[in-house]
């Protein structure tokens, strides 16, 4: 069965229209029938994740995070390995940058940003950071530079409120708007609205024939999925769900920390940056993770010098009160450890179930019934 929205289809469209002269349109092995995203995640998903999740049916991201140029380029040469794709073929992953870390240093930005286009990644996710447009624009100028316009990288950019939305959408062109609620693992705007309420009040402001609109925020099951694609997003970005994955690189111990964890198990703050002394995120950003003893001693107003010692003590003796799980509030929810695959399928068949019954009973009321950009096809 495929769920068709907008998402689906461009993302379908691309590996068909990537670096393929001819105009007749040519069957690729992947089959993006299901709008679930895995979200880039620093330190927990590189290619072995984002490959399953686009195995799946899905569309898998793996993060460039704080890795050197090297350190991408040999992610994906393993990606093609584990898709068995060829090297001049697209991609069909997407990779995920901190701009403020690219804007540390604008040769190294470029050799980063390089690595993904010369491996013909279908797809760049950008997030945090002053100079968005730049890396946008170097991007659009990379594509223009291949020979007879074959490529065309998409560009995702995550935004927490309307007004990012509207520069994304107007200054930059942005493809796809990422509209992450304040519920998401992870870093976000800390001043973001919940993502129903985000979600809505994009599609409102921008324009008809904008960007696509994914929503990322505290989601776990299909049957979310299913209300925000009726709201009329076109797809949904998932993060905590994935690292309880054996393709995840988070360790046994924060994945038994995650399955422990309830719905008030998490808090937005800035110990683990502090903690790790990565302090370079745009104001009003902070992070979701499972609150243990290094939140509550730096609420405390522990030195952030004596916090960095007690994570790596932490890391070293497996010590989850002492350790980093970054995690969405959605995370009570998961109670098991499924491979990437399986949960996609989990997703897909919870997004049907919810929108026949949304059908049926808007049927029984003789109602027409009228999905956005949506449709449920065998």
């Amino acid at each position: 069965m495929r769920i068709n929205t907008s998402l689906t289809r461009l993302l379908s469209m691309y590996p068909q229209l990537g670096l393929v002269h001819s105009k007749k349109r040519m069957k690729h092995s992947t089959d993006i029938k299901v709008p679930v995203l895995c979200a880039p995640m620093a330190g927990a998903g590189g290619a072995k994740l984002a490959t399953q999740v686009t195995k799946g049916g899905g569309f898998g991201f793996m993060a460039a995070g704080y890795n050197t140029s090297k350190q991408l380029r040999d992610e994906l040469i393993s990606a093609k390995s584990l898709l068995d794709i060829r090297a001049s073929a697209v991609l069909p992953i997407g990779v995920g940058y901190l701009a403020w870390k690219l804007e540390e240093s604008e040769s190294a930005a470029s050799d980063m940003l390089d690595a993904a286009l010369e491996n013909h990644v279908q797809a760049v996710w950008l997030a945090f950071g002053a100079k968005i447009g730049k890396w946008v624009e170097y991007i659009r100028q990379a594509d223009a530079a291949v020979a007879g316009g074959s490529r065309k990288t998409l560009i995702f950019v995550l935004v927490n409120s309307v007004e990012e939305a509207l520069v994304a959408t107007k200054d930059w062109k942005a493809d796809v708007l990422v509209a992450q609620g304040s519920e998401s693992g992870g870093h976000g705007g800390g001043y973001a609205p919940s993502v129903f309420s985000l979600v809505s009040s994009i599609l409102t402001a921008i324009p008809k024939d904008g960007p696509l609109v994914v929503a990322a925020g505290g989601i776990a099951n299909g049957a979310q999925i299913a209300g925000l694609l009726t709201l009329g997003a076109s797809g949904a970005a998932l993060g905590t769900r994935f690292l309880l994955t054996p393709e995840s690189y988070y360790s046994d111990i924060q994945k038994k920390a995650l399955l422990a964890a309830s719905s008030s198990s998490t808090v937005r703050t800035l110990a683990f940056d502090h903690a790790r002394n990565t302090l370079g995120w745009p104001a009003g950003v902070d992070g979701r993770g499972l609150r243990n003893r290094l939140v509550e001693d730096f609420e405390k107003g522990e030195d952030h010098g004596v916090l960095n010692e007690k994570l790596q003590e932490g890391v070293k003796s497996g010590n989850p009160d002492l350790m980093i799980t970054w995690a969405g509030q959605g995370v009570g929810e998961m109670k098991e450890i499924r491979g990437a695959q399986a949960i996609v399928h989990d997703l897909e068949e919870g997004i049907i179930q919810q929108l026949q019954a949304r059908l049926l009973i808007e049927t029984e009321k003789k109602q027409l019934v009228r999905v956005p950009l949506l449709g449920v096809s065998m």
